[in-house]
C-alpha cells in the first residue's frame, strides 16, 4: 500500500478512508490500526522533508488517538 500522504487534505482523506472506524466501508480494526502506523510514518517523513503544512497534518493525524477502535501490540 503506498498512499500519496504530503497535505492535511490527504491526512483527513485517508483517516476517513483507511483509519476511522464509522465510515471506513471494510472496517477491520487490525487493519485500521496498521493504517494509523503507516499514517504517522508519513507524516513524520514529510517533518524531515521540511513541508510547511507537516505541522497541521500532525495535528490531523493525532486526531486518530480519540477514534474508539481496538489497538493491539505484539
Amino acid at each position: 500500500m503506498e498512499h500519496k500522504i504530503k497535505t492535511p487534505i490527504d491526512v483527513a482523506c485517508f483517516i476517513r478512508d483507511y483509519i476511522d472506524p464509522d465510515q471506513t466501508s471494510t472496517y477491520d480494526p487490525e487493519e485500521s490500526h496498521s493504517n494509523e502506523d503507516y499514517l504517522y510514518q508519513k507524516v513524520l517523513e514529510e517533518v524531515v522533508k521540511g513541508n510547511p503544512r507537516a505541522r497541521k497534518m500532525a495535528e490531523l493525524a493525532l486526531k486518530t488517538k480519540q477514534l474508539d477502535f481496538p489497538r493491539w501490540c505484539a
